[in-house]
């Protein structure tokens, strides 16, 4: 009998506890989904963009449109991207706030990061639509910007690029690692 209401409580206890972190966690999640808002609607206007742009580019190439693959890869994207966006929030939490980093901040560069992947899509899409056949990479713009700014991450990445292509060109490549 005793037993019986020492396992009542410690159940009862565990149970309660349990069930208080889990709505303080959903809180919390909840609290960053709703600040970072308009990162999320940017992120179905540009999912949406680019499926438009790639509709109208597949037209233009005579290419015939499967809507399910479209829909499907559409929804694949929105998914990715709130998955990014509590991935930088959960990795904001989990290492930037020890060290005073906004968990927001965090988030919105992740999110930056993804966005560079759409809108460069959407301009390529937009690219073939008018006709244009030389484009310039989003990604290479924002690289020229970065070294631009700063010296040393020029330097870095030029001293990268020449270990690379001097790895390329080594025939025998067994003993470097």
């Amino acid at each position: 009998m005793i037993k019986s209401a020492i396992d009542d409580v410690t159940e009862t206890t565990t149970q309660s506890l349990f069930k208080t972190s889990m709505i303080g966690l959903f809180g919390e999640c909840t609290q960053i989904l709703y600040d970072l808002r308009w990162m999320i609607l940017l992120a179905i206007i540009l999912i949406l963009s680019d499926l438009w742009f790639g509709i109208s580019a597949s037209r233009v190439q005579g290419i015939a449109i499967r809507k399910s693959r479209a829909g499907r890869r559409t929804l694949n994207k929105l998914v990715d991207y709130i998955c990014y966006i509590l991935l930088g929030a959960v990795i904001g939490k989990a290492i930037g706030e020890p060290y005073g980093v906004d968990p927001i901040v965090v988030s919105i560069t992740v999110m930056i990061l993804c966005y560079c992947f759409e809108v460069d899509s959407i301009y390529g899409h937009i690219c073939e639509i008018h006709g244009i056949k030389k484009r310039y990479s989003i990604w290479r713009i924002l690289f020229k910007l970065l070294t631009l700014k700063f010296k040393d991450v020029g330097e870095a990445f030029k001293d990268m690029s020449e270990q690379k292509n001097q790895f390329k060109n080594t025939k025998d490549n067994e003993d470097v690692l």
